[in-house]
């Protein structure tokens, strides 16, 4: 379905919507459903600091499936780690 279709077919059962108001929820809908079918996917990077463990993730990042680090695949943590750090 094209977009003017989607158009066609919002103004159908909301005719009092603007094109500007349509055009925002349509994007909308379009991120949600890309974001709950997981059908994009990224990588970012972000640099390290010594004895910091705890980072501020990009706003763009929904889930970690994976952390490499110097080449190689961290294991993912089950459980509590064994010493406790809220810094």
């Amino acid at each position: 379905m094209t977009q003017t279709q989607l158009h066609e077919l919002v103004r159908l059962h909301h005719p009092d919507m603007t094109e500007g108001e349509i055009r925002i929820r349509l994007n909308n809908a379009m991120k949600e459903f890309c974001r709950k079918s997981r059908i994009l996917t990224g990588t970012f990077q972000v640099n390290t600091v010594a004895d910091q463990r705890f980072y501020a993730l990009d706003s763009q990042i929904i889930e970690i499936e994976s952390v490499d680090y110097d080449g190689e695949t961290i294991k993912r943590l089950v459980g509590r780690p064994e010493v406790r750090d809220l810094t």
